[in-house]
Order: C-alpha cells, then sequence, then structure tokens
C-alpha cells in the first residue's frame, strides 16, 4: 500500500512538472510571469558585485566568468563577485583584446606587445617583428596575429599554444583585416582586402596549418570570392565551418564551397556572428503606417532554424559572446540565451556608458565603476 501511495504521489509530482514546463515554454504569457514572480529574473542595480574605477581612461574586458581592468600598465582580473585574483604586469598603450573560452589575448595595437592569458596565469609574451593590427585566439590557445609596418603590407603570424611559432605568411598588395583559427588548430582563415584600385575588393582565405610549416608555397588551400563587390564585416569558426559575414549577407564557407544562410537587408538593425553555432541579429517590422515591431531571431547556422523574441521597443545595441546575447534598450538590458530564453532582465537606474560580457557574466560599465551580473 505504501508503494502504491509512493507511485501515485510521483506519477502526480511528475505530470505537475512536464504541465508546468509545457506552460513555461509554450505560453509567452506564463513564462513571462514565472520569470518575474518565480525565478526572480529582473533585477536592478542595486546590490550587485561592484569594481570601482578611479581611472576613466581605464579599459574593460570580460571573458569567461572573469572581468579585467587594465590602466597603468596594470592588468587586473577579478571574479565574478568583484573579487581581485591577481594582476600581471604589461606593456600596453593602445589595447585590443580577444578571447575564447578561458583564454585571454592582449595585445598593444600599432605596437609590438601581445600576451596569452589562460585562466588567471600569464602562459607567455612576445614582442612582435611589426606592429599589431589584428589579433584572433581559439578555445585551444592558438594565436593569430597580423602586423604591420614592415616591408610588407600585412604579416599573418600563427602560434601554439606555448608561444612557439607555426608559421608566416606575408601579404605583398593586400591587408588582411580579420582572422579565425579552426578548433582543431588546423587552418586559418584571414579576410583580405586590396585597397589598390578604385572599389575596394575583399575575400576570405583558408590555409592549412600543416602546409604552411612544410610546403608554404601550397599553404592556401581555398579562396572564397564573392560577387558585386560585397565587403566582409568578420569570419568566424563555428565547428567546422568559417562563417562570414558580409555587408549584405553571412555566408558558411567550408571546403572551398560557399553557401548563403541569410541576406543582410534594411530591416536589420544589428547583426552579430560571435555566438557559437548560431547568428545573431535584430530587425524591425512594420505592423501597421505608424508602427514599428522588433524582434531578436537567433538563427542555428546548422539548420537555419529560428529562435524568436520580440522587444517592446526599439533597441540600441546588440551584444554577444559564444553563449550569451544582450540587447541594450537604453537603461535596460535583456540577456538571452541560444533558445531566446530569457536569463536576466537588467534595469539600471543611471546610464551606463558600455556592456561586455564573457561567456557566463557581463560587466555594466558606468563613469567610476562596474556592475557584475553572473548569468
Amino acid at each position: 500500500m505504501k508503494k502504491k501511495v509512493i507511485l501515485v504521489i510521483g506519477i502526480i509530482v511528475a505530470i505537475a512538472v512536464i504541465t508546468v514546463i509545457s506552460l513555461y515554454v509554450a505560453n509567452e504569457d506564463v513564462r513571462d510571469w514565472m520569470d518575474e514572480y518565480i525565478f526572480r529574473k529582473n533585477i536592478v542595480d542595486e546590490n550587485l558585485p561592484t569594481i570601482s574605477i578611479e581611472n576613466e581612461n581605464a579599459s574593460i574586458y570580460a571573458y569567461d566568468n572573469h572581468i579585467v581592468i587594465l590602466k597603468d600598465n596594470k592588468l587586473t582580473i577579478y571574479n565574478a563577485s568583484g573579487k581581485e585574483e591577481t594582476t600581471i604586469n604589461v606593456q600596453v598603450n593602445n589595447p585590443i583584446f580577444g578571447s575564447s573560452g578561458k583564454y585571454l589575448l592582449l595585445a598593444d595595437k600599432g605596437s609590438q606587445n601581445v600576451y596569452l592569458i589562460y585562466n588567471t596565469s600569464l602562459q607567455w609574451q612576445k614582442t612582435m617583428e611589426g606592429n599589431v593590427s589584428y589579433i584572433t585566439v581559439n578555445k585551444n590557445g592558438a594565436v593569430g596575429v597580423v602586423l604591420t609596418g614592415t616591408t610588407y603590407k600585412s604579416v599573418i603570424v600563427m602560434y601554439s599554444i606555448t608561444g612557439n611559432e607555426e608559421f608566416k605568411t606575408y601579404l605583398s598588395s593586400t591587408v588582411a583585416t580579420s582572422l579565425a583559427i579552426s578548433n582543431n588548430n588546423d587552418y586559418l582563415s584571414f579576410a583580405e582586402a586590396n585597397t589598390s584600385g578604385t572599389v575596394i575588393s575583399s575575400v576570405v582565405k583558408t590555409i592549412s596549418v600543416e602546409k604552411a610549416k612544410n610546403t608554404p608555397t601550397e599553404a592556401i588551400i581555398y579562396t572564397y570570392n564573392q560577387e558585386n563587390n560585397s565587403l566582409i564585416i568578420s569570419i568566424e569558426y563555428n565547428n567546422d565551418n568559417l562563417i562570414c559575414q558580409y555587408d549584405n549577407s553571412v555566408y558558411r564557407l567550408k571546403d572551398g564551397n560557399s553557401e548563403k544562410i541569410l541576406d543582410v537587408d534594411n530591416n536589420t538593425l544589428f547583426l552579430d556572428i560571435k555566438m557559437a553555432d548560431y547568428i545573431s541579429k535584430i530587425q524591425e517590422n512594420q505592423s501597421g503606417i505608424l508602427r514599428s515591431e522588433y524582434e531578436v531571431k537567433i538563427i542555428n547556422e546548422k539548420n537555419s532554424s529560428e529562435n524568436t523574441y520580440l522587444l517592446e521597443q526599439m533597441p540600441s545595441g546588440l551584444y554577444c559572446s559564444d553563449n550569451i546575447l544582450a540587447v541594450d534598450m537604453g537603461n535596460e538590458i535583456i540577456f538571452l540565451n541560444h533558445s531566446a530564453w530569457l536569463l536576466k532582465h537588467f534595469t539600471s537606474r543611471q546610464n551606463y556608458k558600455n556592456i561586455i560580457l564573457g561567456d557566463s557574466v557581463a560587466a555594466i560599465v558606468y563613469r567610476d565603476r562596474v556592475e557584475i551580473i553572473s548569468l
């Protein structure tokens, strides 16, 4: 008898859980109510972990679950609670950051110094033979750097996780504007712009790392040309696919073939390809003569399926990391996951200067402080 009662109670609980989950997924009103009153996803800028900023010129970045602040050639790393974890001395006047997973890459743009950090430890630092113009790092710690100021227009250098040089590629008549390294470290792709003509043209080329080390003349294995002189905004590797954002479209590039994923039209307000395996965009839809609706679309790069989140007003910005999307709504920020489900809804009483995303943390930057939201 006791076992039957326990079984019945278990079945009732299971049915209740399934019902609640189904309502949460299928009914937007129920989901909004549960997000606000049960999951407490609405937060304000009170009682958040805070880091004070004494120097308004400090540079701030987020990666993984860390916040970093660079000022006076000291890079200070904080955890998601705002507690200082370590300080690393660097020589950087004009910082550019790159990150992937637990790796943080820091360079002095227009100068020579580059630093790779894993978690909170400095892995290596180098002085380049040229001026840094672009950097990238993948989840395995492989680093790509574009150099200018040499006898070539651009020099591309790739380094291993230990800081050993893998290869160099020299561009004598074109400029490398973007880099991406595949997750398995087998390929480095770069966007190349030719500014010598009346019209700027750009292509994407893929280098085999193995061939670059052993037979450099055969290193470039794929070249992707788009029609109508489309300009390249950025490139990112998603698994084995190279995603390329042009000024008017987004393409999937693989094995020498290109496939259009979506068009960028006049209704597209913001677009980002940084989210792992997804493309994020915000578009405006006319719902009447004098009315517009705004929606966030998170598009699966593999199968083109879409998840949508409706906005109540025009947004002012879109920010993405591998795992998180943030929509700037003025004095409010909406944080979403890959499924376009609400993670947090942040409201600020003051105007903030910037929003910076790591994979599981957000830094809200004010004039005199940084507020931290764990996601």
